[in-house]
């Protein structure tokens, strides 16, 4: 049991150094979902033991009460046969209560040691979570970080893209060519204004 707690508090803490100084240069994101992911799944794990540890202490302790019913039982059954002088049973509800009673003791001492192992088990549980918002908070961080960065070289590399292109470009020439389609746009409009005066003029004329 405590070596599975420091298996999954190595993996998740000394281990996370040793993912972020590596594998950050590669996908960190993806990196750290996958870490994530798994510890996850090994806190499960404890999680689904710690369920068990609570089915066994209530089983402990049906047990524990079943036995102390037989004590009594027995103890009712010894008065009896005292009275009746019949010691073959008095032998036999002696060894029964002895009996009984080592069990009264062996389930007593398995329900301590299970809550002690409960709230153990609680305490690992509740640093795990800790670790694990820890990974959130340092994926988010990440994510933040390696969105800057993207933007930043997509930023640089447009910059760079126009230094490069615009000693090329001769932005004169192409003021020209609008001019001219101004100039041939509005020709053609006067043009044409023109010959329908005239042309309605004929009409009237006519």
């Amino acid at each position: 049991m405590t070596n599975l707690f420091k298996r999954i508090k190595n993996q998740i803490s000394a281990d996370l150094n040793h993912l972020l100084d590596e594998k950050e240069q590669k996908n960190p994101i993806s990196q750290l979902n996958y870490f994530v992911k798994q510890s996850e799944n090994e806190l499960n794990k404890v999680r689904n033991l710690l369920e068990r540890h609570y089915s066994l202490r209530t089983k402990f302790q049906v047990e524990k009460e079943s036995a102390l019913q037989s004590i009594l039982k027995r103890e009712g059954q010894l008065k009896i046969a005292t009275e009746a002088e019949a010691e073959d049973l008095v032998k036999r509800a002696n060894e029964d209560i002895l009996f009984y009673q080592n069990q009264v003791d062996q389930f007593s001492a398995l329900i301590q040691k299970t809550e002690e192992e409960i709230q153990f088990m609680h305490e690992q549980v509740e640093q795990i979570e800790k670790k694990l918002k820890e990974l959130h908070t340092k994926k988010y961080d990440l994510m933040s970080r390696q969105n800057m960065a993207q933007a930043t070289k997509k930023i640089n590399e447009t910059n760079n893209f126009l230094n490069s292109k615009m000693p090329s470009i001769d932005v004169n020439y192409f003021e020209k060519q609008i001019r001219d389609l101004e100039l041939r746009v509005r020709s053609e409009f006067d043009l044409q204004s023109f010959d329908y005066k005239i042309e309605q003029l004929k009409r009237k004329l006519s």
